[in-house]
């Protein structure tokens, strides 16, 4: 069975900051509102819910097939922090260009390898699993693009080691007797607070690999990313909060190289010049015919507790409304007649009254008339 798999819509730390005040807000008011607190728990269970959908959880897409399959697991990182589109390559197209067209020549050297990309920017994710597809892995490629600039904060350049190291052993389980690769991808810019972890306790569970460097060091500016899958067109660039003019990003290639070394691998700093062939080629390896499973997207389950928050939407619906019949029906209720005693002796009759005093019963039957500012113009007084 294939794992579940996780596409946040927002970045794990935002999501989990904005969920954390949203269901803070509904406990801290269940609190302080005793009468209400039953309701105010059930809509925190909602937003509980509403957080799972917005996990996208889903199951990879999977059709069982024969093809000719080759005894190794590549896995490629890529770097996609806001610095990934700066704009130093190749003259002043994107890094992501360079990239990508690096990525593209690397799989038509690994015929019949399973391929695996996992993207890095604040976190990190596994955008395509472990698979022989080789057309989903260029698909992914086409549709990788940087962090939304919102929700970038600081970020590692090893942020991916704990998923790496988490795959590397699934897939040595899996496949005890294949090959395992791993190239990284990235422009070696740390803007985290910490020092970056070292990855060389993956070096033991590879045979090999390389570590791909993009940027100069004059550096370049970086526009402003809408959604994951582009760039704004409106020439708005990330800007220097000290000093107000456009950042700049500049490759740090002494990072890389530490990243290499722990690795075990080859650093190899790529220019538009130079072609992917001339500076790396991956090993080869024996193809045979297999089963296998064909990588086809992903089955999501968002929709699941969605219907579940619907539901309550539902229900709170249904309860406003009935309160609001309610109300409804109290103010359209005819004025109840007055009860009065008949008046003693010697008092004035009914219907009658001193000057400037009101009848007996007067304040009541006006008390239970409902006013002209509640029934609007069609009450006559």
């Amino acid at each position: 069975m294939s794992e579940l798999m996780f596409q946040p819509v927002l970045p794990w730390p935002a999501l989990v900051a904005l969920f954390v005040l949203l269901v803070g807000g509904c406990v801290t008011l269940a609190v302080l509102t005793p009468a209400r607190r039953t309701r105010w728990l059930l809509r925190a269970g909602a937003l509980l819910v509403l957080a799972a959908a917005f996990t996208r959880p889903g199951v990879p897409l999977e059709t069982a097939s024969q093809s000719t399959a080759a005894a190794a697991d590549v896995f490629v990182l890529v770097d996609t922090t806001a610095s990934i589109v700066a704009e130093d390559y190749d003259g002043q197209r994107p890094r992501l260009d360079g990239v990508k067209e690096d990525m593209r020549s690397l799989l038509e050297q690994l015929p019949g390898a399973r391929v695996s990309m996992v993207t890095f920017g604040s976190s990190a994710a596994v955008r395509v699993p472990l698979t022989t597809d080789h057309s989903a892995f260029a698909s992914a490629i086409e549709t990788v693009g940087p962090e939304v600039t919102l929700y970038s904060g600081g970020s590692s350049v090893t942020e991916a080691r704990a998923l790496l190291l988490e795959r590397l052993a699934a897939a040595e389980e899996q496949n005890p007797d294949n090959a395992r690769l791993v190239y990284y991808f990235g422009d070696g810019e740390q803007t985290a607070s910490t020092a970056p972890e070292s990855m060389s306790e993956i070096a033991a569970q590879i045979d090999g690999g390389a570590v791909f460097g993009y940027g100069t060091q004059s550096g370049g500016p970086m526009k402003e990313t809408q959604s994951y899958y582009s760039t704004r067109d409106d020439g708005t660039y990330i800007t220097d909060s000290t000093t107000g003019d456009r950042a700049l990003s500049v490759i740090d290639e002494d990072q890389l190289r530490t990243i290499a070394a722990d690795l075990g691998v080859d650093y190899h700093h790529r220019s538009a010049g130079t072609p992917f062939g001339t500076v790396h080629t991956a090993p080869q390896f024996e193809e045979k015919l297999v089963d296998a499973e064909s990588f086809g997207g992903v089955t999501e389950y968002f929709w699941i507790p969605l219907l579940a928050v619907f539901a309550w939407i539902v229900v709170e619906a249904t309860l406003a409304l009935r309160r609001v019949r309610a109300l409804a029906r109290l103010h359209a209720s005819p004025p109840v007649p007055s009860t009065a005693a008949p008046p003693a002796a010697g008092a004035p009759a009914a219907g009658s009254a001193r000057p400037g005093v009101a009848p007996p019963g007067a304040a009541q039957q006006y008390a239970a008339r409902p006013s002209t500012a509640t029934l609007g113009a069609s009450w006559t007084p």
